[in-house]
């Protein structure tokens, strides 16, 4: 039997004497009186469960913040089950205790944060970042916003291009290679067969469509990303902030959610974000514009040997791994809230448009020849890299 964590793990455990002695280290001499709880994020965020907190206490205001947010693992236990399979807890605390400070990107102060891999709970203490607002992935993003997403996440990829510092951390290791490939297969073979059942994506053709052609991937673990870099690995519109009422095109955006960041390839994020987070119609018009725009920023920050034809040649292997995320099953994750379905909804709806409007099922039906050359050539990079340096 597992012992309970010495932290609280919901809303209803937490008190002032606890926030008292969490805060300690980072705000020497506080002592909260008491505090007001508001439950935030219901139906934007699924692996945890969040709260503002309104704080009252003995610093001054200027020394202290009124308010913070909590975050908590996730109420649903199914939803902990996979977070601990995945380390996505492990993986946001990673982040902020070895990364964030060095991101390259702008993300929210910690003050406290503590972890029970065990039992798959843990606890965060985190900046308000009022008055900034997050913005709304079902109504999605204005071409503003996403040109300064592009140029933040330019910023971040470049700041961790092939940096070597990644592979030696415990807790960054690609998504796609935390499971044995064999359980992988599994799982989406019986995602597959439960949609035909359900009619999940009788709505959405093109990834209806496409999916009977995702299980020969599985023939072998894929290989490692490479280039690499750190990857947020949830780039959507409902983990971005901005200032209210000022111009965006000067404003940085901030970022939040990092339990599936790791290392990565670099459009993991900038495919996940021009096919979840803004309309079909502006992706359309704009997606290569929105591109180029990242990549003469990843040129400009030094970034070599990352021409923008490989680029575009990732991004839509990319589409391919967005398409097999979706298609794995969403059992795990709470989608009882009514914006829950509609947010799934919009990217559903977009991600089919983005697979019909790139060659996708070509590279889906030539991607599994393919990967035994990839990985030859990534070890002969790796290989070659190694015996220079």
């Amino acid at each position: 039997m597992h012992n309970k964590p010495n932290f609280p793990t919901t809303l209803s455990e937490l008190d002032a004497s606890w926030l008292t002695s969490a805060l300690q280290a980072s705000l020497p001499g506080i002592h909260i009186t008491h505090f007001e709880a508001e439950t935030i994020g219901v139906g934007s965020g699924f692996m945890g469960d969040l709260a503002r907190l309104q704080l009252h206490h003995n610093h001054l205001p200027n020394t202290a913040p009124s308010s913070m947010v909590i975050k908590f693992s996730s109420h649903f236990e199914a939803t902990r089950l996979l977070a601990g399979r995945m380390n996505y807890y492990g993986r946001e605390l990673g982040f902020y205790r070895d990364c964030a400070e060095q991101a390259g990107v702008a993300v929210p102060e910690i003050y406290y944060q503590e972890a029970q891999a065990e039992t798959n709970h843990f606890v965060m203490l985190m900046q308000d970042l009022a008055p900034a607002v997050p913005t709304d992935q079902v109504v999605g993003n204005t071409l503003a916003e996403s040109e300064q997403v592009m140029l933040a996440f330019a910023d971040l990829h470049a700041q961790w291009w092939n940096n070597p510092i990644l592979e030696q951390l415990t807790w960054t290791a690609p998504l796609t290679h935390v499971q044995p490939i064999e359980e992988s297969l599994r799982l989406l073979n019986e995602s597959i067969a439960s949609a035909a059942k359900t009619g999940r994506f009788d709505a959405y053709p093109n990834l209806k469509k496409l999916q009977p052609l995702l299980p020969p991937l599985f023939k072998m673990t894929p290989p490692p990303p490479e280039p690499f870099t750190l990857v947020h690995g949830d780039l959507r519109s409902d983990n971005i902030f901005f200032m209210p009422d000022s111009s965006v095109a000067c404003s940085k955006p901030i970022i939040i959610d990092w339990q599936t960041a790791g290392t990565g390839q670099p459009m993991t994020d900038i495919a996940r974000w021009l096919t979840q987070s803004i309309s079909i119609e502006q992706r359309q018009n704009h997606e290569h514009d929105l591109l180029k725009r990242y990549h003469d920023r990843l040129v400009a920050n030094g970034v070599k040997d990352y021409s923008y034809k490989k680029m575009l040649q990732e991004y839509e292997i990319n589409l391919v791994i967005t398409l097999l995320m979706f298609s794995m099953s969403m059992d795990e994750i709470d989608q009882s809230s009514e914006r829950a379905a509609k947010l799934f909804h919009a990217m559903y709806s977009r991600l089919d448009a983005a697979l019909a409007d790139w060659p996708v099922e070509k590279t889906l039906k030539i991607l599994p020849m393919l990967i035994p050359f990839m990985k030859i050539g990534v070890w002969f990079k790796t290989h070659f890299k190694s015996n220079t340096a």
